[in-house]
């Protein structure tokens, strides 16, 4: 997550399995044959049916098709997903189907489970968990039958989703530009800001791809209005953060950027992007299920990534650690206590900073190589600190600690 500059520096469902059943009966009795499946069932087929016809229309980029089951009043957000979805490169889709009691022949009433792969090169299989395989969205549909024939007439956002929801690309059509490496989008409002933020984003692209073995396919970025900022992704943010970088479960991640704020500057625009680009590199996928005690690594490394090939006694977060030695005197660990929404810029500015040269210390003592090492092992692979720095450095952690609480005592 990207801070704001300030005083101390850069702060920066279920899927139902369809049966036939066969009742066995007396001998007296007519053969044996199929059941007719029970209203559930049928209805189940019918959703089914035209979510299928759908998605086979949206993978080959047929918006006709995709339009095709849908009432006039609900195709401006289906042509927006549409859009959207083609312009981000979907390259996969599944889901799963539950219809809801209130159903009846006439009007379907359904909760619908969508899974997506977005320009991946592999797709995990289908997985009934909103936090497994492909990223999902939950839907209430609703279709009514009309000529014998069931239309969709309703897509609502289901209140109990999840936190990847609703997307930048759910309900508003989207601009889009995109280059070798990055696509970036941005609601029409942004439009005329979008290749600023791609330049930016190019270049960027350069250096993160230097941390990793297996760079994203496309770097995603979406650039949002203060509207979209506070509800995409459900906004619940720090008042500190001006961008952040979501993992889409283990399927690549979004990049979202706050444009009143990182438009302020080139140089904020390209440290914060540089930096939120470097989440993407570091920290996906990952089986860290606890990523709060580790924010002085994530962020460290990001802001070294961020301001590569700048040295951290060379950027701003030189001054931040000034400011905490002033205040409340050296620093006794590189790890620092986890932020709250009481943190003031102070303790904000000093975990990035202390991050920042914590992972400059890593470097200069073991190189980067042992250092990304290190970093997978506790971002990706949700190692402890010392099993991981022991496999990595070939130290147990406390060792390690205070080599760079000396190594950055001397560099403040």
């Amino acid at each position: 997550m990207a801070r704001a500059f300030g005083a101390f520096g850069v702060l920066l469902l279920a899927v139902s399995s369809v049966s036939v059943v066969f009742w066995p009966e007396p001998d007296h009795f007519k053969p044996a044959t199929a059941a007719v499946p029970d209203l559930p069932t049928r209805l189940e087929l019918q959703v089914r049916s035209i979510l299928r016809g759908q998605i086979d229309a949206l993978l080959s980029g047929d918006e006709k098709g995709w339009l095709a089951p849908v009432d006039t009043k609900a195709r401006s957000r289906y042509r927006a997903i549409y859009r959207n979805l083609r312009n981000l490169e979907v390259s996969r889709a599944d889901y799963g189907v539950e219809i809801l009691g209130r159903s009846t022949e006439r009007t379907i009433s359904a909760r619908v489970m969508l899974g997506y792969c977005l320009g991946t090169a592999t797709c995990p299989a289908w997985a009934n968990r909103v936090d497994e395989g492909a990223p999902k969205l939950l839907y209430e549909l609703t279709l009514a039958q009309r000529d014998g024939e069931y239309v969709v007439t309703g897509l609502a956002d289901v209140e109990d989703g999840n936190h990847l929801q609703p997307t930048p690309w759910e309900n508003t059509e989207l601009r889009f530009v995109r280059g070798s490496r990055v696509i970036v989008a941005g609601p029409p409002g942004q439009a005329k800001n979008l290749k600023r933020v791609l330049a930016a984003a190019e270049k960027a692209a350069g250096i993160t791809d230097r941390f990793t073995t297996a760079p994203p396919v496309r770097y995603r970025i979406y650039l949002a209005d203060d509207r979209s900022w506070k509800r995409w992704y459900g906004g619940q943010l720090s008042t500190w953060a001006v961008g952040y970088h979501l993992a889409l479960n283990q399927t690549g991640s979004d990049i979202v950027l706050k444009a009143g704020h990182v438009l302020d500057s080139d140089r904020q625009l390209a440290l914060t992007v540089q930096h939120e680009m470097a989440h993407a590199v570091t920290m996906v996928p990952s089986r860290n299920r606890d990523p709060n005690e580790d924010l002085w690594l994530i962020e460290g490394i990001a802001d070294y990534i961020g301001f590569f090939p700048g040295k951290p006694q060379n950027t701003e977060s030189r001054y931040a650690l000034r400011a905490w030695f002033d205040e409340h005197g050296a620093i006794t660990s590189i790890v620092r206590p986890q932020l709250t929404e009481k943190s003031d810029d102070l303790a904000v500015s000093t975990l990035y900073a202390t991050g920042h040269y914590a992972v400059g210390c890593l470097v200069d003592r073991y190189g980067r190589a042992r250092m990304l090492d290190f970093a997978k092992r506790v971002l990706q692979d949700g190692q402890d600190l010392d099993p991981a720095a022991r496999a990595s450095f070939g130290k147990p952690f406390r060792t390690v600690d205070k080599a760079c609480v000396s190594w950055i005592t001397q560099r403040v």
